[in-house]
């Protein structure tokens, strides 16, 4: 499987990427490496404290995972956008949940590609968004080509379409889905 690195930022939503760093390393052996976009600590959103992280830099194959979070919503952003593109140049498959998939759209990534987001509108925040026609309005994650983007609350979608980009068999990534459905079917059906 190729190496999956997750890019996090201060006050990232680890929820968002639980389901991939967990049953990725633990189930199915995957390679993950955290960094964080300008290097050094950050604390999640749930005041999950990390220790100092190398900096972000385009890695020349691979997965690269940008965690959701509200510094992407602020007013300076992680400027992660030409690294991002240097990754997606070098063969990477790029993949943003959430808050992140700004990050993709302030890069240009998501213009020519299907892809989801938190709506719409959200993405329309980035005024040189142009993928508006290519928005596909749905609460599972979307991958088209080298491309991955999931609303905030499609993790399991999300962690499966990464693990499958990386090289896990489709029907071993299903396993999540399958695995995490359960707590929402009625007892005794």
């Amino acid at each position: 499987m190729l190496a999956i690195t997750i890019v996090l930022t201060e006050g990232y939503s680890d929820w968002e990427i639980g389901v991939l760093a967990g049953t990725g390393r633990a189930y199915y052996g995957a390679e993950i490496g955290f960094v964080s976009a300008n290097g050094g600590p950050v604390t999640a959103v749930s005041g999950l404290k990390t220790e100092a992280l190398e900096r972000f830099s385009a890695p020349k194959d691979g997965v690269v995972v940008v965690c959701g979070g509200l510094a992407f919503e602020s007013d300076a952003p992680p400027e992660i956008e030409a690294r991002l593109k240097q990754a997606h140049e070098n063969g990477c498959v790029v993949a943003g949940i959430c808050g992140a998939t700004l990050a993709l759209a302030r890069a240009g990534m998501l213009d020519d590609v299907a892809h989801t987001s938190n709506g719409r509108d959200y993405l329309q925040t980035v005024k040189s968004y142009r993928g508006a026609a290519h928005y596909r309005d749905q609460p599972q994650a979307v991958r088209d080509g080298r491309i991955i983007t999931a609303p905030a609350p499609a993790p399991a979608s999300f962690a499966a379409e990464v693990l499958t980009a990386a090289g896990l068999e489709a029907e071993a990534a299903g396993v999540i889905m399958a695995m995490l459905s359960q707590e929402h079917a009625r007892v005794g059906s």
